[in-house]
């Protein structure tokens, strides 16, 4: 009975996983074509200007936020349900009122904002960025609803949704507009808008007025403010250690520069996915499971071996293959090949870290994440301050790569002191070493037969030192499904 209600478990997390995942690889495959389009119709210049609008409005978004949505991931479960809605509202006071503060600052410096972003004057770019605000904040607290009560095939058709309308919107406003870099702007906010209606209207029940003033909730405003406002400070920090290789780009060197390493991130889009549909469907699992069991460790320590293996194969495969994948983008483009291989550590630390973080999590001990956070940028800062103006790209790549590897053992080593899980990361840290080696070595060859012979050497190492694990798993799963087939036929 106990095994059975074992894989009964098991089989609803993968389904549940793959609810959550299946939008972000038919996204992926959608959001590669609208790439190889827009690196055909843009020129890299267009694309570094692009992406600071991208920064501009991640920055300010972070300013409203106020931590309040991360106040709502954490309280959702703890809330009454007939309640949620109004745990929403108390949620997204405080980022309305701070938007408009904000919006009003941008317009007041509209002038020099442009300049620095654009080198130029555009008043509608700004309206847009403002307009931009408002929607992506709305977005937020919309996919935050359809996540936490783990409607995942709802969240993954928004996501298919969102792809597909970037893709459209840009076509449209190119053969309006011409080629230049306020077509990606123009469609980013229009899709934000489009898909904050639509996520509203699929949870009508949720945004209803009734639950604007509802009483007697678990967790007060007071509550959310208290919860939510010391992970300002980390979020920006944590913007700060993000998207500092960005910045180092544009004051170091140039937009064509900043244009290469957008389209590498844009490369790197196959272990994003990976990362961004783990973290969508891990927070909910992981709370919801240490609520109900909270000494149950090793199904932690299962999560983070399938989960590490899964990522350091998927990286080994994005560096083996990224000329092939280079190649489908336009001529102008092809130098992002050698930025790519260090940025796929991005989604692999920052996923695995996921998982091994939870210590802090679960024991509402936010204020570590500042620590973490500040270190990681410190040294991404310095890194890149030494590397860019030598190397361009490829120095933030690997400058950002290294951080991330100490953003995940940081985040590791504390977590554990609340929360002891045997991640045996001996064996962790030998294979990111081997793949950063790899990912160095892929820079300097220009040998493309050679480059996969490596990888695939590599990956072989990889299944060898996963083997027991594999087998374990493998082992496990057939014998929980014989179990559950003779209570069937029973």
């Amino acid at each position: 009975m106990i095994v059975n209600e074992a894989y009964s478990m098991n089989d609803n997390l993968f389904k549940k996983f793959l609810s959550f995942s299946y939008g972000s690889w038919i996204g992926l495959i959608v959001g590669f074509f609208g790439t190889m389009v827009t690196t055909r119709i843009l020129l890299p210049e267009d694309f570094g200007k692009a992406s600071m609008f991208t920064l501009a409005l991640n920055v300010l978004m972070i300013a409203i936020m106020f931590g309040t949505d991360q106040s709502f991931v954490r309280f959702f479960y703890e809330e009454n349900p007939e309640n949620r809605g109004g745990l929403l509202y108390n949620s997204i006071r405080i980022p309305l009122t701070l938007s408009i503060a904000v919006i009003t600052i941008v317009m007041i410096f509209n002038k020099r904002i442009s300049i620095w972003l654009f080198e130029e004057e555009s008043i509608t770019v700004v309206l847009f960025l403002c307009l931009g605000i408002l929607a992506q904040m709305i977005f937020r607290f919309a996919t935050l609803v359809i996540r936490m009560q783990q409607k995942g095939a709802l969240y993954s058709n928004i996501h298919i949704f969102h792809k597909t309308l970037d893709v459209l919107t840009l076509l449209i406003l190119y053969f309006i507009y011409g080629p230049t870099y306020k077509i990606i702007i123009y469609s980013v906010v229009i899709n934000l808008i489009l898909l904050a209606i639509y996520g509203i209207w699929k949870e009508k029940a949720f945004w209803s007025i009734r639950n604007l003033n509802l009483k007697n909730l678990v967790h007060t405003k007071k509550e959310i403010i208290q919860f939510g406002s010391p992970l300002v400070i980390t979020v920006l920090i944590t913007w700060l250690f993000q998207s500092f290789d960005k910045i180092a780009i544009r004051h170091w060197s140039d937009f064509s520069e900043l244009g290469l390493y957008s389209a590498a991130f844009k490369i790197v889009a196959l272990v994003n996915v990976l990362q961004v549909s783990f973290s969508t469907f891990w927070a909910p699992v992981a709370y919801e499971k240490y609520l109900k069991e909270p000494n149950d460790k090793e199904f932690f320590s299962k999560i983070f071996k399938i989960v590490s293996f899964t990522m350091f194969f998927v990286a080994i495969a994005s560096i083996a293959g990224k000329d092939i994948i280079v190649f489908m983008l336009g001529k102008e483009y092809r130098a992002a090949s050698n930025i790519m291989p260090f940025l796929v550590f991005m989604p692999i630390m920052y996923t695995i870290s996921e998982i091994t973080v939870t210590g802090i999590n679960f024991h509402k001990k936010p204020k570590w994440h500042i620590l973490i956070a500040s270190i990681s940028c410190f040294i991404n800062i310095g890194g890149n301050a030494i590397l860019v103006p030598e190397y361009g790209a490829i120095g933030a790549s690997i400058s950002t790569a290294f951080s991330y590897v100490v953003f995940f053992g940081l985040r590791t080593q504390i977590s554990k002191k609340y929360f002891e899980v045997n991640y045996n990361l001996k064996k962790t840290y030998f294979i990111i070493a081997i793949i950063s080696l790899y990912a160095l070595f892929s820079i300097r060859n220009s040998s493309f037969y050679l480059n996969i012979v490596i990888g695939i050497i590599i990956a072989i190492l990889v299944i060898f030192l996963y083997l027991k694990d594999i087998k374990v798993g493998y082992k496990a799963l057939r014998e929980l499904k014989n179990v559950n087939k003779d209570s069937e036929s029973r």
